[in-house]
């Protein structure tokens, strides 16, 4: 299995030049064009390779939790089936000598629950995942919009879905 780390941006961008063979980049839409906040977005280093991936750590156009105010249009901007797919597909050939770095903002939802898609795409039970994600970023809390979306890729029948909203707070 390969190496698996999960941060928060800021501690992602010394991680993806100096540890990362492939980095996951979840970045709120606009960050990237984003000229007030002195944001370094993470680069890969001369032999890694990094994908960057914009949407909002929301789980429907309605949540309320969450006021948007780096996109010009000022709308919510969900994961979707095509982001996991492309996901799944940059992390398909893993192997046992690269080192996975995902991260988002804070470190937290959108990062952790790709990293448990990911383990699961590679063999782990949603249960193991998720004790794997939370025994290296115990502050996890899974997206559920994510998790849902690799459950249905993956076909897991909505063990991904319990494992990281129920099981992670009985671990």
């Amino acid at each position: 299995m390969f190496e698996l780390k999960i941060s928060d941006l800021n501690e992602a961008s010394k991680l993806s030049r100096n540890w990362a063979t492939h980095t996951i980049s979840l970045l709120d839409p606009g960050i990237d064009r984003c000229d007030f906040l002195e944001i370094k977005l993470p680069e890969a280093n001369k032999n890694g390779l990094l994908q960057r991936y914009f949407f909002h750590d929301i789980t429907s156009q309605h949540d309320s939790s969450f006021m948007i105010f780096l996109t010009e249009k000022k709308e919510a901007i969900l994961a979707n089936p095509q982001h996991i797919q492309d996901i799944l597909e940059f992390t398909a050939l893993l192997q046992s000598t690269d080192k996975l770095l995902v991260h988002c903002h804070a470190g937290v939802s959108r990062s952790t629950a790709v990293a448990c898609g990911v383990l699961c795409q590679h063999g782990l039970t949603p249960i193991e995942a998720v004790k794997h994600v939370v025994s290296i970023r115990p502050q996890a809390f899974p997206n559920r919009l994510i998790l849902r979306l690799f459950d249905e890729i993956l076909g897991l029948k909505g063990d991904l879905i319990v494992a990281g909203t129920e099981e992670i707070f009985s671990l």
